[in-house]
């Protein structure tokens, strides 16, 4: 057996991304403060506008895929059409994550989406109960919020193995949306740790962040899958927290123009990666066993997710969350038909 466990441990750091979403959203957002209505909506919209251009064009991509999977599973008969429709409608609607047996049914990487859909969903909510809480209150959600996210695997481990290794149930606990809503709300806990002090900078913070990406490189690599669950989560944790304080050398090259630009860039690389991946094979049998044109690939990959960000993702955006506040607005509404 080999002695390393990234592959098992590969898909444990969308966790970093789930405590990021709720550190994110509640810095920036602090119109929720009072959770009006018009400011709840806005919100809502602001995040379809966000995601969802990218998200579809990954499940565009992935679609010829889809396809071909099923046509050669199925053939070309009605169960076959019937079955595309299913899947892609569930997943176009971001309720794939919800079962077993379709949260990896179309675009992978598209299951965390659905999850974060009932994190943005939760988000006011969860945003007016936090908003006032000390700090002991803040520390003990994140320590409940940790049991929360880790039990659900430790119980797994513990069932006999004909039980716990039943793919059904992983599958339910690996991504199930109210199974990993902890991660999203430590992170907003976080947050509001994070601006109740003072938000001052420190070198200090730079080394801890830097120990703490370390310590998560490490758990992911040579770490078996329930103690990683257990150790990522504070990791991740006190990485957040430090590069968010921090003031050196690694929170400076993180926060230079290059890593701006594809710290920007990475939710379209994340979305994909996958169809990219499967299409490269297709054409290129070695990119999946051959070091170099694995890079390569890696390299184009980047490349079209900047491509994508800067024409796709960041224009569509503006657009659509301009054209919102352009429909909200009085004048808009009260503008008779025949003004010019």
């Amino acid at each position: 057996m080999s002695p390393f466990y990234f592959y098992e441990n590969s898909g444990d750091p969308v966790e970093l991304f789930f405590i990021l979403s709720g550190f994110i959203l509640t810095y920036t957002h602090p119109e929720m403060n009072r959770a009006e209505a018009p400011a709840v909506r806005q919100f809502y919209f602001s995040r379809f506008a966000k995601i969802y251009p990218i998200y579809l064009l990954g499940w565009i991509v992935f679609a010829p895929l889809v396809y071909s999977n099923l046509a050669a599973l199925h053939g070309h008969s009605a169960g076959l059409y019937a079955r595309l429709a299913f899947y892609g409608v569930i997943s176009l609607v971001l309720l794939q994550a919800w079962t077993p047996a379709t949260a990896n049914a179309w675009n992978t990487p598209g299951w965390s989406l659905s999850a974060e859909a009932v994190f943005y969903a939760s988000f006011p909510f969860l945003f007016a109960f936090l908003k006032n809480r000390s700090v002991g209150v803040l520390l003990s959600l994140i320590g409940a919020c940790w049991l929360f996210s880790v039990i659900p695997t430790l119980t797994l481990s513990l069932l006999p193995s004909s039980l716990g290794q039943a793919y059904w149930l992983r599958e339910l606990v690996n991504f199930v949306p109210v199974l990993r809503i902890g991660e999203f709300t430590a992170g907003i806990c976080m947050a509001r740790l994070y601006l109740s002090e003072g938000m001052a900078k420190s070198l200090i913070f730079d080394l801890a962040a830097f120990a703490a990406l370390t310590a998560a490189v490490v758990v992911i690599v040579l770490a078996n899958h329930v103690l990683a669950k257990a150790l990522l989560f504070p990791a991740f944790i006190v990485l957040l927290y430090c590069l968010a304080r921090a003031r050196g050398a690694l929170s400076g090259w993180l926060g230079s123009k290059p890593m701006v630009l594809l710290g920007e860039a990475s939710f379209a690389f994340y979305i994909l990666h996958v169809p990219l991946f499967r299409y490269a094979k297709m054409l290129f049998p070695s990119v999946a066993t051959a070091p170099a044109p694995f890079l390569g690939f890696l390299l184009v990959l980047t490349a079209v997710s900047i491509f994508s960000f800067l024409s796709i993702e960041k224009p569509l955006c503006a657009y659509l969350r301009k054209a919102y506040k352009t429909s909200r607005s009085p004048r808009a509404i009260r503008q008779p038909e025949h003004a010019h």
